[in-house]
């Protein structure tokens, strides 16, 4: 592991990695990497050092010069180790357990972000996945909330709900509940920064009932709240 920790380390720098291109087109001296690459002869020496360190390139005497060349070796290390990484996934699962919350997670054939998601629609009365998305967030009289892996679908009541206009406090208004996205036809700009700092994502309802945004959203055609789309209750009919 520190040789891999070494080559990272050493490939963290856009200089180095131009000085390992030159060599590896061409064995080749400090001069004229330093003419190459537009640096002084000591920065290439610095440069070169580290490199070294990491095994990643090797030298020899031609005359008065140190000539310059490629490891293939350190670079086998570092192919053998990202393709470890990259076959991980066979493995991860075997340490994960039904418990996991952790969205990211991967299991067996996938990530299994989507089925893990809690989702939350502001509505005017509950009607569960009949219910139609409500105009705005912070008067919803209620949210109706989805739980994907269960399949749980229940009912909170807006705990923010008497507010002063335009002082929303969305987390207050959602009682605190752990849910990962909302999806609202209007929502102030306040509000989404607020869901966002929290890692409540905020979508766009599109027309029809949570039965029908649900499917949307699995179909990827919800749109993300932004500052362009947010209201920002000057004239709104929220």
């Amino acid at each position: 592991m520190k040789d891999i920790v070494k080559i990272f380390k050493a490939l963290s720098d856009e200089s180095r990695i131009k000085i390992l291109n030159i060599i590896s087109n061409n064995n080749v001296c400090s001069k004229r990497i330093a003419r190459e690459v537009e640096i002084s002869e000591a920065a290439v020496s610095q440069h070169i050092k580290i490199l070294k360190e990491a095994h990643l390139i090797s030298g020899y005497k031609r005359g008065y010069h140190m000539i310059f060349q490629i490891n293939p070796h350190a670079l086998e290390i570092l192919k053998n180790y990202l393709h470890s990484l990259s076959t991980q996934k066979e493995i991860v699962s075997f340490k994960c357990t039904k418990e996991c919350k952790n969205k990211g997670c991967y299991c067996k054939k996938g990530f299994k972000e989507d089925s893990k998601m809690k989702i939350c629609f502001p509505v005017s009365n509950n009607l569960g996945l009949e219910s139609v998305p409500y105009g705005h967030f912070g008067t919803a009289p209620m949210f109706v909330v989805c739980d994907l892996a269960s399949n749980e679908v229940r009912v909170i009541n807006n705990g923010d709900l008497n507010h002063v206009h335009g002082n929303c406090s969305p987390i207050k208004a959602i009682k605190g509940e752990d849910i990962d996205i909302v999806v609202v036809n209007g929502i102030g700009q306040g509000a989404i920064n607020g869901l966002n700092n929290n890692g409540i994502k905020v979508f766009k309802a599109v027309e029809g009932t949570i039965g029908e945004n649900l499917k949307a959203y699995s179909e990827g055609r919800l749109v993300e709240f932004s500052r362009k789309n947010a209201c920002n209750h000057e004239g709104c009919s929220h």
